[in-house]
């Protein structure tokens, strides 16, 4: 996929997350797939706002992966990059399990 691929679809997450989290807009993916903050913008400072921003990005992107990739393949992933994770919070399938009924 290299960055440019994986640039591609972190655009395509912010894209997604932006109408549930407005505030990720100010975001830009730069070339190298880092992200920061458009010139002239900020970013809210109470933490359950950020926590909430890249709750919804982070959910995007695994969203996409699984989409292209598959759940199997998204779950190594995830395994491999966060590894004490535990395996009941892994589980894509049962995506409301953890969610907050509203």
């Amino acid at each position: 996929m290299g960055v440019g691929g994986f640039r591609a679809l972190l655009l395509h997450a912010l894209a997604l997350a932006a109408p549930e989290v407005p505030w990720v807009r100010a975001i830009k993916v730069k070339e190298d797939g880092a992200l920061e903050l458009s010139e002239g913008l900020s970013i809210p400072s109470d933490p359950d706002i950020l926590r909430e921003g890249k709750v919804a990005l982070l959910a995007q992107l695994l969203g996409l992966l699984v989409a292209f990739i598959g759940e199997n393949l998204t779950l190594q992933l995830v395994r491999d990059a966060w590894p004490k994770a535990r395996r009941d919070h892994l589980e894509l399938d049962n995506g409301n399990q953890n969610e907050k009924n509203e």
